[in-house]
C-alpha cells in the first residue's frame, strides 16, 4: 500500500504492515514522550514478547531504550527503535527514516535519502547508492555535507577528468537547491567503492561523517 505525492516536494511512502494482536505499537514525540496522533510522524516505539529485556551489563542504556513510557499514560514499557514513521487511523504503519539521520536545516526537516537520491541522479558520472549527506555544525548553523563516489576512470587526461567532476559538482549543488532549497557546504568527490558502508551495503553516514572532519575520505574533488 503507498501514501501517494499529491502536492509537490511530496514523498510517496509504502505501508509496512500493521502490528501483531499481541504486540503493541505507538508513534510518540521523541522529545516530549507523548503520544502523536494518527498521521502525525515521531518515533516508533514497540511493546510485546519478541521484544528483547535489553542489553547485557548496560542497565542506563537499557533503560532508556528498552523501557521507555509514554507521558500521562500508564503503559509500557516500550522499546525505542530510533525509526522515525506514523500510523494511518487503520493502523497501517509507515516508516519515514532514521532519528539520527534526520537533518534539520533552518527549522526544516530533510531526510539524507532524499537528498542523496536527488546527488545521484544529478549527473551520470555518480554512481548510484555511492553517496552520503549529513550535516555538520559551522558558525553555530547545521550545514550540509554531500560525499559521493564519483567514476572518471575511464576518461582520458587529467584535464577531461577535472572537466566532469567539476561539472558534477555544479550539478550537484544546482540539484539540491532546486529541488530541496537546500544550499551545500561542502561536495566532497571520492574514489569508486571508497564510500563507508557495512557488509550488508547499507551507508554508514555517521562513519562518513568522522570521516570527513578527519580528513581521511579518498577524495578525487572537494568543494568548500
Amino acid at each position: 500500500e503507498e501514501v501517494g505525492a499529491a502536492e509537490a516536494g511530496a514523498r510517496t511512502l509504502v505501508g509496512c504492515g500493521r502490528t501483531l494482536a499481541e504486540q503493541r505499537l505507538a508513534i510518540v514525540d521523541p522529545e516530549t514522550l507523548e503520544r502523536r496522533a494518527p498521521g502525525q510522524v515521531g518515533e516508533i516505539w514497540v511493546s510485546g514478547p519478541s521484544v528483547a529485556q535489553g542489553y547485557w551489563g548496560r542497565e542506563d542504556v537499557t533503560r532508556e531504550t528498552f523501557q521507555a513510557r509514554i507521558a500521562h499514560e500508564d503503559s509500557g514499557p516500550y522499546l525505542r527503535t530510533g525509526d522515525l514513521g506514523f500510523l494511518r487511523p487503520d493502523g497501517e504503519l509507515y516508516v519515514t527514516g532514521r532519528r539520527k539521520d534526520l537533518l534539520i536545516l533552518r527549522g526544516r526537516n530533510h531526510y539524507p535519502q532524499d537528498l542523496e537520491a536527488t546527488v545521484e541522479a544529478a549527473h551520470p558520472a555518480l554512481r548510484p547508492g555511492g553517496g552520503a549527506v549529513f550535516s555538520v555544525e559551522v558558525a553555530g548553523e547545521e550545514r550540509v555535507v554531500v560525499v559521493q563516489e564519483v567514476d572518471v576512470r575511464r576518461l582520458g587526461d587529467l584535464r577531461q577528468k577535472l572537466e566532469v567532476a567539476n561539472a558534477a559538482v555544479g550539478a550537484i549543488r544546482q540539484r539540491l537547491a532546486e529541488s530541496h532549497e537546500v544550499q551545500a557546504h561542502a561536495v566532497v568527490l571520492i574514489e569508486p567503492g571508497s564510500l563507508p558502508k557495512t557488509s550488508s551495503g547499507k551507508v554508514q553516514r555517521h562513519a562518513c561523517r568522522a570521516a570527513f572532519l578527519n580528513g581521511t575520505l579518498q577524495e578525487v574533488m572537494a568543494w568548500r
